[in-house]
C-alpha cells in the first residue's frame, strides 16, 4: 500500500459548501455525518467531548434504523397478507385462508 492520502472525487453545487473532515479532508453532507465519520474512522484522534458526541449520534442513528426496519417489516407483512387474501378471493377456494377467515368473521 502507498502512503498517499485518499482523494474523493465529488461535485458540489456552487451555492453549497460541504463539511470537511479535519483529519482526512473528506467532504460530508452534514455535521451529523461528520460526527459519525470521525467516530468510525478517527476514534483515536478524538477528544472526550467528540467521543461522547459520536456515541450520542450513533445511538440516535441506531434507533432510527431500528424503527425504519420495523416499519418496513410491518409493510411487508401487510403486503403478504393482502396478496394472500386477494389470491384466496379470486381462486374461490372455500378452504383458502381469506374466505375462511372472512366467513368466520362474518358469522357464516
Amino acid at each position: 500500500m502507498t502512503d498517499e492520502p485518499l482523494t474523493y472525487e465529488t461535485r458540489v453545487p456552487p451555492d453549497e459548501s460541504p463539511v470537511e473532515c479535519p483529519y482526512c479532508e473528506r467532504p460530508l453532507e452534514s455535521e451529523e455525518l461528520l460526527v459519525l465519520h470521525e467516530g468510525l474512522d478517527h476514534w483515536e484522534d478524538l477528544s472526550d467531548a467528540e467521543r461522547e458526541a459520536f456515541q450520542s449520534a450513533y445511538a440516535e442513528e441506531t434507533d432510527d434504523l431500528r424503527s425504519f426496519r420495523l416499519k418496513v417489516l410491518g409493510l411487508l407483512v401487510l403486503l403478504y397478507f393482502g396478496f394472500l387474501f386477494v389470491y384466496s378471493y379470486y381462486t374461490n377456494d372455500p378452504l383458502s385462508g381469506g374466505l375462511f377467515v372472512g366467513g368466520w368473521l362474518l358469522g357464516a
